[in-house]
């Protein structure tokens, strides 16, 4: 885990700062509420990384920075602080800060941002931490030879200055001591019953400083199986160390008797012992160098970038780089090195040139790190983005003899940055100028735990209040005054963190009552994910809801006013039926009667229309089956005997409605057919049945009237026909864009089918078929 130390004089930024970085990002923090304090816990403690405030009573963040970079060139620091002059952040650049990062933006960008360059700056530390480490060992070990190759002749040397039979060496491998390679006449030597007996010898001669000699009546003593297995008369165990370190023993041993060892032989063996140990030792570092250098290699290979050694003369002269040149440059190592093709400097973009020697110059001066960024030129003549951090190498004198560092791509990080702050800019100019007032709440799981963290101009023209007065207030002080089912809804989405829209939600403000359509949304933020940023957009609609009161009060009044006019002239339509019937009693004339009762039938089909529009709840349609069932009970009760000798069998969609205009037609047409069906389909006394009809499709209306009756004479044309009946149906047919079609087979039957969208006068004709 990274180890931050924040360090700021404002406890509630400190706070802020230190709570979003532990819980959205994972970091451990330690803070500081001044430059001294923060040297103290520096110098005691382990800190991977450094975040201060510029402005601090005492010490500012420079003064800070130039403290820090006395005791360590190279641990990160990062000024962090809120908008300040443009040679603040140079000179913080100058001084060694890794990065200068304002505190203005959005704080879910800003730290997101900051926790970026923190990680990236921190694993960059580390890793030129251990490339240096690495580095020095894989230089010292450019010419060792192997390990096996050692011990084979020191075995043999061992062998030949002892005259004994065989030898065997002992080394430690991770703690635990074992056989290395063994020489000479060892049958048998390798087995592990030998082997438990002669390395708990070895392990106890060891806890000596000096080379020991054992002959075979002590190891009988406590190894008896070596003479009866292996026939070991003879034995010398010696400890070997170097430089103080014991890395082993060595096991000389006979299968003869060696009463005694001349005191120049055991001086001389022990010396070669010795000799043997310090080469063997010098062998296990450079067989430990060597497999080191394979890792640095491999490390080197698997960077993300090309490590180098160079110069900063103006053609930045490379010594070495790396194989990640290719992959960067399109040119192969030998190419680059010694500028034998192509140097360093003149794949650098002219215009970023001029700057570069100053920036390593003044880094090396101060003895710190340098960090780039420019532009280079590929061999095929492609622009990429780079990233350069090194630093200069000195000898024992302490005179520099070139740089070190690493350079690597980041044209798709600079390609993606770009675009994050055009994303960033463009979401920034949304937020504050979209018209609707936008405000986030940052909530813990609570409704008393939500405050405000951002604001729009619009939400501060609508709270009258600016971002600062506002940043920091709890959604309860804010909206303490709005509908109850706003707090419901926010705290709903802490629950279910589903979104949620409220219209014409009232909120009381000083200078009236408003009201708004809200949008609520949540988003989980921090590690633990437990904490949510809540996005409050609301649009004032107050004008829209006066607008929509006077509206449906005008459509209200107005709804009266028209119920009022179908009533009277409902009223108007029953007095001239009314009028009408009162002649015809005076009238003895049968065939005047007749069209007067058919003149009150019309009219009582008009009037019916009126009257159900005064009864309903929609004013401008009729609901068919009312009306047709209405007119049928009208006929029964006009015409006499109707309901003794007529069935009238009525099937109409009760889903159909039509409007007033289509509806007159209609009823007008049903009266004239089924009028002409009750005087003219049967014979006098005759049983039958009429069928009214009127159904739908997807694009037309079928009204129908059909009799058993005696059907139409063969001869009839409905275009010729002198019934003013037939005359008015046509006409109305017409009207209604539709067309009539008249069968005569067992009966007659009419059918009126017209479309459901009237698409103007005169843009169709109707049309009449007449099928005997």
């Amino acid at each position: 885990m990274i180890r931050i130390l924040l360090v700021d004089d404002e406890p509630e930024l400190l706070e802020l700062e230190q709570r979003i970085l532990e819980q959205k990002f994972g970091f451990a923090t330690i803070t500081a509420s001044s430059g001294n304090e923060a040297l103290e816990v520096f110098e005691n403690q382990t800190i991977d990384a450094i975040i201060s405030d510029y402005s601090m009573p005492g010490m500012d963040g420079i003064a800070l920075l130039r403290k820090i970079r006395e005791i360590h060139s190279t641990i990160p620091f990062i000024l962090f602080t809120i908008r300040e002059r443009e040679e603040i952040a140079i000179e913080a650049i100058n001084n060694g800060a890794n990065f200068y990062m304002q505190k203005e933006k959005l704080p879910q960008v800003v730290f997101a941002e900051l926790a970026h360059a923190i990680t990236k700056s921190v694993e960059l530390f580390r890793a030129e931490k251990n490339l240096k480490i690495q580095r020095d060992l894989a230089l010292a070990n450019a010419n060792a030879k192997t390990l096996e190759e050692t011990l084979l002749i020191c075995t043999r040397a061992i062998l030949d200055v002892s005259g004994m039979d065989g030898v065997g060496i002992y080394l430690f491998y991770e703690g635990d001591l074992s056989l290395a390679t063994a020489s000479g006449n060892v049958p048998g030597y390798h087995t592990q019953p030998v082997q438990q007996q002669v390395i708990p010898l070895l392990q106890a001669i060891l806890k000596h400083a000096k080379t020991q000699f054992r002959e075979q009546p002590e190891i009988m003593q406590t190894t008896p199986v070596l003479g009866e297995i292996e026939n070991i008369q003879t034995d010398i165990c010696a400890s070997m160390h170097h430089h103080g370190k014991k890395i082993g023993a060595v096991h000389i041993f006979s299968y003869h008797k060696h009463d005694v060892f001349e005191v120049s032989l055991q001086r001389f063996v022990t010396d070669i012992i010795v000799q043997v140990g310090g080469y063997i030792s010098d062998r296990l570092a450079e067989e430990a160098l060597k497999n080191s250098e394979n890792r640095m290699k491999a490390l080197i290979r698997n960077l993300p970038g090309m490590v180098y050694h160079g110069h900063i003369d103006e053609e930045r002269t490379m010594d070495f780089v790396s194989e990640a040149v290719y992959l960067l440059t399109g040119f192969h190592p030998n190419e680059i090195t010694h500028n034998t093709v192509r140097s360093w400097g003149s794949l650098i973009y002219p215009h970023d040139r001029s700057h570069i020697p100053e920036v390593i110059t003044r880094a090396i001066e101060k003895n710190v790190m340098f960090r780039l960024t420019y532009r280079i030129l590929t061999r095929e003549n492609k622009f990429k983005w780079v990233l350069e951090q090194g630093t200069g190498i000195y000898d024992s004198d302490g005179t520099l003899t070139g740089i070190e560092g690493i350079v690597m791509d980041i044209t798709r990080q600079k390609i993606l940055d770009d675009q994050v702050k055009m994303y960033h800019t463009r979401l920034k100019t949304l937020f504050m100028l979209m018209a609707a007032g936008c405000i986030i709440f940052k909530s813990e799981g609570t409704v008393e735990n939500t405050v405000i963290i951002d604001i729009n101009r619009a939400a501060e023209e609508i709270e009258q209040r600016t971002k600062i007065d506002l940043i920091g207030t709890d959604f309860q002080s804010l909206f303490h005054a709005a509908d109850q089912e706003l707090h419901d809804a926010l705290s709903d989405i802490l629950i279910d963190k589903k979104a949620r829209t409220i219209q014409k939600c009232a909120i009381q403000y000083p200078n009236g009552l408003r009201y708004f359509d809200i949008f609520l949304s949540s988003a989980p933020v921090g590690t633990e994910r437990t904490d949510v940023e809540i996005f409050l957009i609301y649009n004032d609609v107050t004008d829209r809801v006066i607008t929509e009161k006077q509206i449906i009060t005008s459509l209200h009044e107005k709804e009266l006013l028209l119920k009022e006019v179908h009533h009277r002239v409902k009223n108007n339509l029953q007095i001239i039926s009314g009028i009408l019937k009162l002649q015809s009693m005076r009238i003895q004339d049968p065939r005047a009667q007749e069209i007067i009762q058919e003149c009150r039938s019309q009219v009582y089909s008009m009037a019916s229309i009126h009257e159900l529009l005064y009864n309903s709840r929609d004013i401008g349609r009729v609901r068919v089956e009312d009306y047709i069932s209405k007119l049928v009970d009208h006929f029964k009760q006009e015409y006499e005997g109707i309901s003794a000798r007529l069935k009238l069998i009525v099937r109409v969609d009760p889903v159909i409605v039509l409007d007033i205009e289509r509806c007159i037609p209609c009823g007008l047409i049903l009266n004239e057919l089924i009028m002409n069906a009750v005087k003219y389909a049967f014979e006098p006394d005759q049983d039958g049945e009429i069928k009214i009809s009127f159904t739908q499709d997807i694009q037309s209306y079928q009204m129908q009237v059909a009799d058993n009756g005696r059907g139409l004479p063969k001869d009839f044309d409905v275009r010729k026909s002198q019934s003013l009946g037939m005359e008015l149906t046509s006409q109305l047919t017409h009207q209604l864009r539709g067309k009539l079609d008249i069968s005569s087979d067992k009966g007659t039957v009419f059918t009126v089918t017209f479309p459901k969208i009237d698409g103007g006068r005169g843009k169709n004709e109707s049309t009449t078929n007449t099928d005997r």
